[in-house]
Parts: C-alpha cells; structure tokens; sequence
C-alpha cells in the first residue's frame, strides 16, 4: 500500500515518513506550498529529508492564503489533506499527517482525523484514508522516536517565519527546543 506523508521539513514528518518505510508502505512525500512564509526553508528540507529517505517529492501549490505571521491557520490541516485527496489518481492509499498531542490546535486532534475520514470516506468509500501516527504522542516522544531510530535531525526545519537562522521565538521553534541538542 502507499503512504503519502505530508512533508513539511519538520520533526514530525521526517519522523512519519520512517515509521511507514519500517511498516513495508511506499513510501511518497508531498510539499505543500500555500503561502506560509516559512514555504522556502521548508521546502529545501523537505527536498533533503526526502533525498535522505529515496522517496519521491511532490510539490503542490495551493493558492495563497495570505498567511502573514506565525501561529495557528485555521482549517489548514483539512485543506492541506483535500488537496491530496484531490491530486492523486489512484485508488487505495493513506494520506499522512505528522500531527501529534500536547498543541491547542484542533486539526491536531484524534477528533479532526476522525472528521477528516469521515469527509474522505464520502469520496472514496474507505480507499483512501488519513492517519497521523503520532497523534496521542508529544513532542518529547517524537523526538525519542527519532533519537532510537538515529534520524537524521539536522535536515529538518522548523520556524514558522521562514527566517534563517530560525526566530527562536515562535511555537514551532520552542517545539524544536524539546531537542536535547538545541
């Protein structure tokens, strides 16, 4: 079966992405570009974790949203998996989402996937369906998983400005300072 995982060069979707090769699955990547402004940092990530894992990279332009600053976009999550849903042609797949516990964002949550599924399963009749690993897992057990799995921490990237070096500040780069080594 193949697993398309929402790539966004970060923690967790590095991490899903091994948690599916080591499942057997097909592993694919898909970059979403919808005018966040970290879309150019994220995007060489996701192009060197996905060279480091031999996986196929699709890149996916979403119209602008005009997203002008950091923190929660609603209804990101559910677009971002539509739009799969919408561009890939075959029958019978899972799509990925990298999301886990401990965030106040509600497309992080056991709930969203279940609604997202039952929006999904409207379309493909149980084919195709969205899973999130992680999703009763926090930022601590991820950054476990990819310390046990010897993961390659230095591709990824996370802040949400898109700055280099990253802010420090925002919530994705206060995530990144679970890491051990940060």
């Amino acid at each position: 079966m193949r697993a398309y995982i929402l790539l966004s060069g970060g923690l967790d979707s590095m991490a899903a992405i091994n948690f599916y090769i080591d499942l057997g699955y097909d592993v694919k990547g898909i970059f979403c570009d919808y005018g966040q402004p970290s879309r150019v940092q994220e995007y060489k990530s996701a192009k060197r974790i996905s060279d480091y894992f031999n996986i196929d990279l699709q890149y996916l332009h979403l119209p602008d949203l005009d997203i002008d600053g950091g923190g929660e976009i609603i209804g990101r999550n559910a677009l971002l998996v539509l739009q799969v849903l919408a561009k890939i042609k075959s029958d019978c797949y899972k799509i990925v989402l990298g999301i886990h516990s401990g965030t106040s964002y509600v497309d992080c949550s056991e709930i969203f996937v279940q609604k997202i599924n039952d929006v999904i399963d409207l379309y493909s009749g149980g084919k195709i369906i969205c899973e999130a690993p992680f999703i009763k897992w926090i930022k601590p057990e991820i950054i476990e998983y990819i310390m046990l799995k010897s993961l390659p921490y230095h591709l990824t990237y996370s802040c949400e400005y898109g700055l280099d070096p990253p802010c420090g500040r925002c919530s994705s780069c206060l995530d990144r300072k679970e890491w051990p080594n940060e």
